[in-house]
């Protein structure tokens, strides 16, 4: 039997174990990432379409396209980085459903 100091704290998985772990959550958030960039692009040529639904001029098309520009790294950040599991995606989901609706009733 090892002895052992009493501020050593005592080793509650095996190494193997840890490593596992640590694999899984860099796997994670790696697709979160990726699922986060594709859903925010989704996302800025939704409202791109929604703004400048039912004009022919540009001007609502430029606008559209500067929002997009302006908000597109402001959802990967959000997106990625939530402060729960998996909420910032929802969030991003929610704001691709709200821009898909601005197609619907422009039209």
């Amino acid at each position: 039997m090892q002895m052992r100091r009493i501020n050593e704290p005592v080793p509650r998985t095996r190494p193997s174990d840890r490593l596992a772990h640590t694999t899984r959550l860099n796997r994670n958030r790696v697709a979160c990432a990726v699922v986060a960039c594709l859903l925010a692009y989704g996302v800025a040529r939704l409202l791109v379409a929604g703004i400048a639904a039912g004009s022919t001029t540009t001007d609502r098309v430029h606008l559209g396209q500067m929002i997009a520009l302006f908000g597109l790294p402001v959802m990967v950040v959000f997106g990625f980085g939530a402060w729960k599991r998996h909420a910032g995606l929802l969030m991003v989901g929610t704001c691709g459903g709200l821009a898909a609706s601005l197609i619907l009733f422009a039209a």
